[in-house]
């Protein structure tokens, strides 16, 4: 499994180096092409480079299950699809600059240059660029609440056209090199169907599990639970997965957001539990009974039975407990585990489901025991606290879903105590 781990990523990284960079090797065996250190073809490589990093950022949105095990999970698939989409921005920027420099044109004649005029081949482009620079500085400086950015992000396939139209009705390489032409057909096809098999038809090709909601349990001043029942069959996943949850009802918004399962797959409902963080969540405990629920998925790789080593530990800080209580939940007195699950929060009352936590415990012996940590009384969680508590951090492997800071700074000190990065697994919402 280690080995795997640490292939994943590497192998989604150079799936994404070879398809943006095949362009510009296609661009540069052109015969006779000018220099690639020139003004004109830097520009011009840029152009192909970051169309090619815009349209991977749109595939890298689908969601489609090739791309988990290709990647190693969906926080680094968003976050290679964050990063990459910024570099495109970037490179597309600097892609009409270098064309400018190379003509030697004056300051009156390269604001002319971003002017619409009657060449419409190079309008669509002036109209791509700052389409996808508005929204991008909406998306990462504004921070606009969910459902706002969710809505103009959609605009950002429009302007991806826009950049297509350009391509191809401007007279250039790609227009007169048939092997480059082709393969910035099939680049930017990709890109256009991305983006619509996800955000224009998704509601046709993207299976959704019909759901009811039949019970709503408030557990704490901040965490409600969810409970599910299905409309039709059943849902499979595996303890520590995760689905994209979305309510039909005139007191809830529609979008949707990931909320791990805490229930089993052999029950007859599906449960969820949410913390209110927002405006989404912020009146979740007053849906009606009843309400339509859809349920995207199931997605993620976290699992613990996968894992290298069968002597665990699982770290869970505050609403980080909901895999752990499927995981939990999904243990048998005949299992070869021995698992230390800390639950840490910052005092008793924030923390949920704990008569039952202990029950499992209890039932449990010599497989699962639960500790509970309050960073009131104890400061922050340490990894020499888990040795001390767990007999060491040898040959074991661990699991980490809290806060993102937390996870980092508990991933750090877990590396700086010894442990393989390869046996440290972690569930970071932050997509």
């Amino acid at each position: 499994m280690s080995e795997q781990k640490q292939s994943t990523s590497l192998i989604g990284w150079l799936f994404i180096a070879t398809l943006s960079f095949m362009p510009v090797v296609l661009w540069v065996s052109i015969p006779d092409q000018i220099s690639a250190f020139s003004l004109l073809g830097i520009g011009k490589i840029l152009g192909l480079f970051g169309t090619a990093l815009f349209s991977i950022s749109f595939f890298l949105s689908t969601r489609l299950s090739i791309l988990e095990k290709i990647f190693g999970g969906f926080n680094k698939i968003y976050d290679a699809h964050s990063k990459i989409g910024q570099a495109a921005l970037i490179v597309l920027l600097f892609h009409p600059i270098f064309l400018l420099q190379n003509n030697s044109i004056s300051a009156s004649s390269a604001i002319r240059f971003f002017i619409p005029s009657e060449n419409w081949a190079i309008n669509w482009g002036i109209f791509s660029l700052f389409g996808m620079l508005i929204l991008i500085i909406i998306t990462l400086y504004l921070r606009p609440k969910y459902n706002l950015w969710k809505f103009t992000h959609k605009f950002l396939g429009f302007a991806f056209f826009l950049a297509a139209l350009h391509i191809y009705l401007i007279p250039s390489d790609t227009s007169q090199n048939i092997p480059l032409r082709l393969y910035m057909l099939g680049i930017v096809g990709l890109g256009l169907l991305s983006f619509s098999y996800k955000t224009l038809l998704g509601s046709f090709f993207i299976k959704q599990f019909e759901c009811v909601v039949s019970e709503v349990h408030v557990l704490s001043e901040r965490i409600v639970e969810i409970i599910l029942t299905p409309v039709a069959g059943t849902l499979s996943y595996t303890p520590g997965q995760f689905g994209f949850l979305s309510f039909k009802n005139s007191q809830m918004s529609s979008e949707s957001h990931p909320f791990s399962f805490t229930s089993t797959n052999d029950k007859q409902y599906i449960s969820v539990l949410i913390k209110k963080l927002g405006d989404y969540t912020e009146k979740i405990n007053e849906i009606p009974i009843g309400s339509q629920a859809w349920i995207e998925g199931p997605y993620g790789n976290f699992s613990f039975k996968t894992s290298r080593y069968k002597n665990q530990v699982w770290i869970a800080g505050g609403i980080g407990i909901t895999p752990f209580m499927s995981m939990a939940r999904s243990l048998k007195p005949t299992d070869h585990y021995t698992i230390d699950l800390y639950y840490c929060v910052r005092n008793p009352e924030e923390a949920v489901k704990i008569p039952e936590l202990q029950a499992l415990s209890q039932n449990l012996q010599g497989i699962f025991r639960f500790i509970l940590y309050c960073s009131s009384q104890s400061g922050h969680i340490s990894p020499q606290y888990i040795s001390k508590n767990s007999g060491g951090l040898e040959q074991k492997s661990f699991f980490l879903c809290a806060p993102v800071p937390m996870i980092h700074a508990m991933r750090y000190g877990l590396q700086k105590a010894g442990v393989s990065q390869n046996n440290i697994f972690s569930e970071e919402f932050n997509f």
